[in-house]
């Protein structure tokens, strides 16, 4: 496994927020090498959750929604963006897959987004929606 790419991306998230009701920070880790087809049975299992609330968004509709809605006057906001943008396009250049999952169900909702590596790893980042 590329220890770098999962430093880059810690890296790139650094002061990056997720804006729901509330912030949430992104956190990526090293899922291992798991298949696509085992990887959504383990994020519900994980997450206590049942497959059936786990929600797939087209990953390039989540992150557009994230970096096209930003106030122009809100430089906090704009640069969060900046840095999401950033982020994205690293995802697009390193990892394969890419997946943005939902586990519905609650009113704090986890946000996954799952690539993989050329050697097979699972990449995941994770941050929270919250949804009342």
């Amino acid at each position: 496994m590329n220890n770098s790419i999962l430093a880059t991306i810690t890296k790139l998230l650094l002061g990056v927020l997720y804006f729901t009701e509330s912030e949430s920070p992104f956190k990526a880790a090293n899922w291992g090498k798991i298949t696509p087809a085992e990887l959504l049975q383990k994020i519900a299992a994980e997450y206590h959750s049942v497959p059936q609330n786990l929600k797939q968004v087209e990953h390039a509709a989540f992150f557009n929604h994230l970096t096209s809605k930003v106030d122009a006057a809100d430089a906090p906001t704009v640069e969060n963006a900046r840095k999401i943008e950033a982020f994205y396009s690293t995802l697009k250049q390193n990892l394969s897959n890419l997946q943005v999952i939902r586990v519905e169900g609650a009113s704090r909702i986890p946000v996954l987004i799952t690539g993989y590596l050329a050697d097979g790893t699972c990449i995941l980042i994770e941050t929270f929606a919250v949804e009342t």
